[in-house]
């Protein structure tokens, strides 16, 4: 059977549907078409800060550079012009589409503007207003970011000029996103994962680093409760094993979204482990000592990604599945076999929210197990009635 021909990937400047229709409905066409380009070039550069890769810029071991070097300034340089390149695009489209007023005019100045004279002109003031004050932000950023560079402490260290360029690189989209999203809204009550090129993809890779993440401390926390049980001989081979996990974790495409920092911690650790595993016998205290800290911090990563990117997304999820098993239950009703059809759709749908609650993370993965066994009536009713307990649970806030 011939390889599935792989999907294209949109052009740079592709709008979401929901923006496109929004833009084509509003009745001040020269509006309109100067703010579809400025958002166009938004999409640009978003496509650009996501699509550039600077996983592969990333150390890989924890050793530092060891000082200044021009070699480490040359290859980095691509990925820094790389990140400037749309944000300063943007800049530009701005100021030509919505050229900034000459001076300000406001109390104080001797300066008066008259009242808009229609909703819809005072509609295309907000904009104009968000329009200047973001782009106005973008390009302070851009001269700090200029500025880091140039700083010996950021360019001596891989690590840090890393943190740096990333640090940076999420501030830029987030500014960006909110371009996009606050001039959308001015006209339509929109969401920003429906208007905000690239957004639902972010939300995405999150929710991937968080149930990656889980899968890791599900793993790690086996592997010290068998070093508990284990001779003393047979513990730098367990902690080898947790080296291990912990490579394959900042392996996967999902760690992509994991932080610098976050990244250089897991080396850290990695690194101790194996050379904690290199010894004939370990202690009981050693293992635990290395891994806990890591793991409460990890925890607290994942409270920090739930919070900042997935509040709205998890209660989305939420939502789902609520809907499944209400359907689900008139399938039953009924004595239809749909309930086994929409209980293994819910059971899928909520894997989205896998890292969020350890108790739901172990209902999950029972509840997979049961729908791909198959389920009768008695097994879908218990199914159902265990998946509106949890999922009422969850501890949303």
């Amino acid at each position: 059977m011939p390889a599935p021909t792989p999907k294209p990937r949109p052009p740079q400047d592709a709008l979401p549907a929901r923006l496109e229709s929004l833009l084509e409905s509003l009745t001040d066409r020269h509006l309109a078409d100067r703010l579809e380009r400025v958002h166009r070039a938004a999409a640009v550069a978003i496509d650009r800060l996501g699509h550039l890769s600077i996983a592969k810029y990333e150390p890989t071991s924890v050793e530092t550079d060891g000082g200044a070097d021009l070699s480490l300034w040359e290859t980095m340089a691509p990925a820094i012009g790389d990140t400037l390149v749309g944000v300063n695009q943007l800049i530009a489209a701005t100021h030509q589409e919505f050229p900034p007023p000459s001076r300000p005019t406001g109390l104080g100045d001797g300066g008066w503007a008259p009242p808009p004279a229609s909703s819809d002109e005072r509609l295309a003031q907000e904009v104009e207003a968000v329009l200047h004050a973001v782009a106005e932000r973008l390009s302070k950023r851009v001269a700090e970011l200029g500025q880091q560079m140039r700083r010996p402490e950021v360019v001596s260290d891989r690590w840090t000029l890393m943190a740096e360029l990333q640090s940076f690189r999420a501030d830029f989209r987030v500014r960006i996103g909110d371009l996009v999203y606050l001039t959308a809204a001015a006209f339509e009550d929109v969401r920003r994962e429906d208007v905000v090129p690239g957004y639902a993809n972010q939300v995405a890779a999150r929710a991937a680093l968080r149930a990656a993440a889980a899968d890791l401390r599900r793993s790690l926390q086996g592997r010290l409760e068998r070093a508990a049980k284990a001779e003393a001989r047979a513990r730098p081979a367990l902690a080898r094993q947790v080296a291990e996990s912990l490579s394959a974790f900042v392996s996967l495409p999902a760690s992509v979204a994991l932080r610098t920092p976050q990244k250089h911690q897991v080396l850290e650790l990695r690194t101790r482990l194996m050379e904690t595993g290199a010894g004939p016998e370990l202690a009981s205290d050693v293992l635990p000592g290395l891994v806990e800290p890591y793991l409460a911090a990890l925890e607290e990563q994942m409270e920090e990604v739930t919070r900042t990117w997935l509040v709205v997304h998890d209660r989305a999820v939420w939502a789902t599945c609520g809907m499944k098993l209400e359907q689900a239950d008139m399938h039953l009703t009924l004595g239809s076999r749909g309930a086994e059809r929409v209980l293994a759709e819910a059971v899928d749908a909520a894997g989205a929210l896998q890292g969020r609650s350890a108790p739901f993370d172990t209902f999950l993965r029972k509840a997979r197990q049961e729908a791909g066994d198959g389920l009768e009536e008695a097994g879908a009713r218990e199914l159902l009635g265990r998946f509106r307990e949890r999922l009422a649970a969850l501890p949303f806030s």
